[in-house]
């Protein structure tokens, strides 16, 4: 088995490109990027959210991810409103359920 690392860092510019092509590994590697490089709390904190709603487990997954990393980097979230929409999803995917508890660490220890 061979691993290739990606680098996730892209720009404001590239990860709204990527997120526009509808392409699942596309829009994942976006929400990455997003959760460990945007400047941008508030549009990243939203664009994390519309893709929780997502039909596709990978993509719900990333964005979880990339709200727990923004907490860990911004130290601020609307809480209130990314905790409901955590819920939320774990009833669409109860499998989501341990990266959502890591993200609610995340969320409950930097925010």
């Amino acid at each position: 088995m061979s691993l290739l690392y990606q680098d996730p860092s892209m720009s404001h510019d590239e990860a709204t490109t990527l997120l526009a092509s509808c392409v699942d590994t596309n829009v994942t590697a976006a929400l990455v990027s997003i959760g460990l490089n945007e400047a941008d709390i508030t549009w990243a904190q939203n664009t994390c959210l519309k893709y929780l709603a997502s039909e596709t487990e990978s993509v719900a997954a990333s964005a979880i991810t990339a709200l727990g990393h923004l907490a860990r980097r911004q130290g601020e979230l609307d809480k209130e409103t990314v905790l409901a929409a955590l819920e939320k999803v774990k009833s669409k995917f109860p499998c989501l359920e341990g990266i959502i508890a890591d993200t609610r660490d995340d969320i409950d220890a930097f925010t």
